[in-house]
Parts: C-alpha cells; structure tokens; sequence
C-alpha cells in the first residue's frame, strides 16, 4: 500500500480525494491529508487527518514537510502549499525515501505562475493569450490602455500573480455613479476609479492590462506523464444563470493543451482555462494544480485524479497510451453537495 499526502490546499481536495477512493477498487492508496484548520473538508474522505501547524511558510514550511514525512512513514507527497518549494527541495524527499509528485519542474511552474511572463511566451502558442500589457504605474497604464483601446472594445484587469480570479476586473468606461454597482457587477471598476487608485496607491506587484473575452468560458482538466496528454476533460461553463455544466471535445482545445503538456513537461493532473473572443478562444492561463471544478469531471465519467495518481505511482499503461487522449463523452453534468454530520474536536 502506498501512502500518499495531500498537504495543505484548497478545500476541493475533497473531490479529488473522495474520486481517488472510488477508483481505488483494490486499497492501492492510503490517502492523508492536512491542514490547519481543524473543520477543513478534506478531512472527510481521506484516510487519515492530522492538523499542520499554521503560520509555517519557506524553508520551515519545508522541514516540516520532511518531518511529517518521517513520522508518517509517507510514500508520495502530492503537493499544495509551497509546490514551487517543496520541488525545488526533491532530492531531500528522495533521500528519505518520499516521492514528490510535482504538475512540472521548479523553472515550469515559475513561469506559469508568473502570469506576464506566460502571457508574453504563449502569444506564439496554436491558441495564444489575450492581447496583454503589464504594468505598475499610471504612466504605464495609461500608454497600455490608450495602445490596447485602439483595437479592444472592452479591456480588462488582473494581477500578474494570484489564484481564484482574485483581483481580475473589467473596466467600465463614464460615470455610473451607484447604479453601476448593480448593472456591472461585483468584476467591474469604472476607469475614473481605477486611475485615482493607480495614482494614489501604485501597486508593489505587477499588473496585467489586456483585451476582455466575452465568450463562453472553458475549463480543461487534464492528465499528462511530462510529455504527451493522456486523458482529457473539456468542461464549457454555464453562462445567464444556467446549472451545471456542459462536457465537450472539441479538437482545436485538445490540441492547444497536448501542446502545453510537451512545453511546459506537465505530469500528473493539472488544469488549463480558455476563453471565446472575436477571434476564437485564446489560452488565460494554466494551473499546475486540480481546478476547482474538478467534481465535474468525476460526474462525467472520466475518474482524472485517480488516473492521475496509478500513473505517477505505478506507471501509465500500455492502453493508456494506446486510448491517448481519451475524452470525456459530450452531456451535462451537475456537482451535488451531499451532507454529512462530522464531529469535529475542538
């Protein structure tokens, strides 16, 4: 048996976990999981819990790591909290004995993170990014959005690192006064409004400008071995007020991440998103991590996370290489909470 940690993460862990348990007919895995927070949801379908202590981050975050590792008799770490780190620091887990099951190498997935810098590479790409400007002060903005506004009717903002959306905004031209509040939405920022802030407060970290997208909106959950895409999940959002989601396969997507896995050496389960514009979809970014979508894709058919793992553990098989890539079929899916009492200590 193979006993593998999940460290801190993101509280979809659940799905993956709970896919990896239902794929795992023959016990192959024992699956622990940790966080500080002792009502984190991932407890609840890994075997095994345990509480990090919180606060930790760098190279403490790192001995903690082995530590855990040692005391835990782990096999593989699949990990969340510190990925870059924890990669850049194989060799002391190989040492012990742990497998460290990285989405790509400490350089890959600094340039994915860096989203200006991927942005800039992946304007070449079969599918490239929006057209896109970094910038820090008002001076750049200004020349960025008057470049950017002569061919974009709506244009758009985000931080060049982040996760979740956290920042992205699109700019919304006049004076709508609190009224806009309520057309535009809780992603909008009135231009007025965005140059006082860059005025006033420049921001430390560099931001994007760049072309908004206002198409349908995919989510591609993938699996690779580092160099060839293995299977596929090609989720279309649901827009208007619509549930669920809508699984597709459309060939120019596929190929557009079969290219992302050779470039960027991608292993294991990872996630891709893309956008329809005037032109056709264009690349926004690529998650060296699970989405947070990826309960969709357990309710499609194609169990990603625990292919994912047989692979990395155990090898790819021969039909896996042979039913490359393998695609979810087309339908609707809906993900359902199901509710469970837990007893939680103090």
């Amino acid at each position: 048996m193979t006993r593998v940690w999940f460290n801190r993460t993101f509280s979809n862990v659940r799905a993956v976990l709970d896919l990896i348990r239902r794929g795992d007919a023959a016990g192959e895995f024992r699956l622990v999981c940790t966080h500080p927070e002792p009502s984190f949801p991932g407890f609840v379908p890994a075997h095994e819990q345990a509480l990090e202590p919180a606060g930790l981050s760098g190279a403490d975050y790192v001995d903690f790591c082995l530590d855990f590792c040692r005391e835990r008799h782990v096999d593989a770490l699949w990990p969340g909290k510190e990925a870059r780190l924890l990669t850049e620091q194989r060799p002391r887990f190989s040492a012990i004995g742990v497998r460290l099951l990285s989405v790509a190498a400490p350089e890959s997935l600094e340039r994915l993170h860096d989203k200006a810098r991927f942005a800039l590479e992946a304007s070449q790409f079969h599918l490239p990014t929006p057209e896109t400007i970094p910038f820090r002060t008002v001076a750049e903005f200004e020349s960025a959005y008057e470049r950017l506004r002569f061919t974009h009717e709506v244009l758009c903002i985000k931080p060049a690192k982040g996760v979740n959306g956290a920042g992205f905004r699109v700019i919304q031209e006049g004076h709508a006064g609190l009224e806009g509040l309520l057309r535009d939405g809780v992603y909008s920022i009135q231009l007025g409004c965005l140059r006082q802030l860059l005025a006033r407060h420049p921001p430390a970290e560099t931001w994007l400008l760049m072309e908004y997208l206002a198409g349908d909106e995919y989510s591609l959950d993938a699996v690779g071995d580092g160099r060839r895409l293995i299977a596929l999940t090609q989720r279309r959002k649901a827009s208007g007020g619509a549930y669920g989601q809508r699984i597709v396969a459309r060939s120019d997507l596929t190929q557009a991440v079969s290219e992302l896995t050779e470039r960027f050496g991608l292993t294991g389960l990872f996630n891709a998103q893309f956008r329809e514009g005037r032109h056709g979809p264009r690349l926004l970014e690529v998650n060296p991590r699970f989405a947070g979508g990826i309960g969709y894709t357990g309710a499609a058919g194609l169990n990603l996370p625990y292919l994912a793992l047989r692979g990395l553990i155990q090898g790819f098989t021969e039909q896996d290489y042979q039913e490359a890539p393998r695609l979810a079929a087309d339908m609707t899916v809906l993900e359902v909470a199901q509710y469970e009492r837990h007893e939680v200590a103090a």
